[in-house]
């Protein structure tokens, strides 16, 4: 019902503003909201254009973000940014990339399985490449890989290899963030392979501790966030619970000092990053130390968003809520923990997150011994095995591999 903007001097700041969101998500956090708010108030007062659609999208996402967490109205608003780019541009949409990244990158990853938004990235990439929008191109394909990685267990080598190349590219472009982004993924990807190989090095010239201190120096707030997430998740995979632990607060202290969370979106790796978190809060509130209440703390509200989050899309959410359950069933003694750790391997493996069925598998057994259950432990442990090796992640097999050693000898069924 808007009319359509034509006033030159509205079009030309819509498309000034258009250009700031990029920059102030990555760089300043706490001003991109304002950005899309006078880009809303804009359309609203002076009629709709190609770039209200960008708007649209991008106030959905502020509105799944904390503290909001609206995804019902952020869906609606995704909904409506799609409907508005089709009418006003067409098919062959140049702000596709731009549309594709903020609804299929923030917001409907509330709502809709995870896998199908990885061929919505890759068609936004193409038509950005197309179009020369290279930064949004880039951008699409660097939450490809993130959500590929991280929340769908892809093949780690299968995955990697694709990656480099793109790293690479987004070199060719000049295109940093980009570049950074997708090295913190291929490293991710080597370090859970087990390979030796340092990605900043190859790429930046740079190790992971000089280009931390980076970010934190240029005050690069979501790449210093995106930094410390990966390395908190692989530390804890691999069962550095002490690195894990020392990251953890990291990314807190970034949060507290930076405004970090004042974004106008959440990627996908929000979620991993919070069940993480959850899973290291139960870790150390098992140790029963003087710091247990502060990890209690940090796991119940991991389940706390969980369970939120479920509602909203059990399909992505479901597995990783029941093992968080289930370790909170195991610090509080309850026998409960047992069939939540069943459920969460259930769903994994109906959802296909092989990698998290792996982890459940992994820590049903651990509990498993803790109840002196030799035998079953023993199965699933080696459970947690064959996931991992499909998954691609050595240094998990390898470890899981030495718990099998040294347990079999301890089963009545053991060879």
């Amino acid at each position: 019902s808007l009319p359509v903007m034509t006033d030159f001097n509205k079009l030309t700041a819509m498309r000034f503003l258009n250009h700031m969101l990029l920059a102030t998500y990555a760089s300043n956090p706490s001003m991109n909201p304002i950005v899309v708010f006078r880009m809303v108030r804009m359309t609203v007062d002076f009629g709709v254009c190609n770039i209200s659609a960008v708007g649209f999208a991008c106030y959905g996402a502020w509105l799944a973000s904390s503290p909001n967490d609206e995804y019902e109205g952020a869906f609606t608003m995704g909904r409506v940014a799609s409907d508005l780019m089709k009418k006003l541009c067409g098919a062959e949409a140049e702000i596709l990339p731009r549309i594709y990244l903020l609804v299929y990158g923030m917001i409907n990853i509330y709502k809709e399985p995870w896998q199908a938004s990885l061929c919505k990235y890759s068609e936004a990439f193409d038509a950005g490449m197309i179009s020369g929008d290279t930064e949004y191109a880039l951008s699409n394909i660097t939450l490809y890989y993130m959500l590929s990685l991280f929340n769908c267990g892809s093949n780690l080598k299968e995955t990697s290899q694709s990656l480099h190349k793109f790293v690479k590219r987004a070199l060719q472009y000049q295109h940093q963030i980009a570049a950074r982004t997708l090295a913190i993924s291929e490293q991710m990807a080597h370090d859970l392979m087990g390979l030796k190989k340092n990605c900043y090095e190859a790429h930046f010239g740079l190790d992971e501790e000089v280009l931390k201190n980076f970010f934190v120096r240029n005050k690069l707030a979501n790449m210093s966030r995106n930094l410390y997430q990966k390395i908190k998740y692989v530390t804890y995979m691999c069962g550095d619970m002490d690195a894990a632990a020392k990251h953890y607060d990291l990314q807190e202290a970034l949060n507290a000092n930076c405004s970090v969370q004042a974004t106008t979106g959440r990627t996908s790796f929000f979620f991993i990053s919070t069940f993480i978190d959850g899973l290291i809060g139960l870790y150390f509130a098992r140790k029963h130390r003087e710091d247990e209440a502060k990890w209690t703390h940090v796991a119940e509200k991991a389940i706390e968003l969980m369970k939120k989050w479920t509602d909203s899309s059990s399909w992505n959410c479901a597995n990783k809520l029941y093992l968080l359950q289930a370790e909170y069933f195991f610090l509080k003694n309850d026998e409960r923990a047992y069939a939540c750790y069943r459920a969460s391997i259930t769903k994994a493996r109906e959802h296909k997150f092989n990698h998290e069925e792996g982890l459940a598998h992994e820590k049903l057994a651990t509990y498993l011994l803790y109840k002196n259950q030799h035998d079953e432990a023993l199965q699933h442990f080696q459970n947690a095995k064959k996931c991992y090796a499909t998954w691609g992640a050595n240094v998990l097999v390898q470890r899981v591999e030495k718990a099998i050693t040294i347990l079999s000898p301890l089963c009545v069924g053991s060879i």
